[in-house]
């Protein structure tokens, strides 16, 4: 028998898989509204794949961990981070967020809400006071320089 280890697997693109199967679902069981929007979809989700596969190019330059829940040892304010507090979290929503669009349904759209929620409250909030426990004053000083999602929000 197989041991699964739960902790393994609570991690975000974990959690990203199972909201684009979650809008897929809800797309082809419940297609309540419909429309014709897919104009950028891929654009959104290449902006999206891009931010996911380049951020972890900076955690490795700077020799820190990309795991989520332990202790960062470096503070990274270039490249994507310039931007964004959270990179890498942003693409995964931005991915999901495309995929809605490019089934074309409103309920489609709707786990990629669920996912920005969850990866707030569940892991980018717990890593900003990881930081500022390891990082301080520089660190504080980031957070307001830089939005956590976007550079204005």
């Amino acid at each position: 028998m197989y041991n699964i280890n739960m902790k393994k697997l609570n991690i975000p693109p974990i959690w990203t898989l199972l909201a684009i199967c979650f809008a897929v679902i809800l797309h082809f069981v419940y297609p309540i509204i419909l429309f014709e929007f897919r104009a950028i979809d891929l654009g959104v989700m290449a902006i999206g794949i891009y931010l996911i596969l380049a951020t972890p190019i900076w955690f490795k330059r700077n020799s820190t961990t990309i795991i989520p829940r332990r202790k960062p040892t470096a503070l990274i304010v270039e490249g994507p981070f310039k931007l964004s507090r959270n990179p890498m979290y942003l693409g995964m929503v931005l991915v999901t967020f495309g995929v809605g669009m490019t089934l074309g349904s409103i309920q489609a759209l709707l786990p990629s809400v669920l996912l920005f929620l969850f990866l707030k409250k569940n892991y980018v909030l717990p890593e900003e006071s990881k930081l500022i426990e390891a990082m301080g004053a520089d660190a504080q000083k980031y957070f307001t320089e830089t939005g956590r999602w976007i550079w204005f929000l």
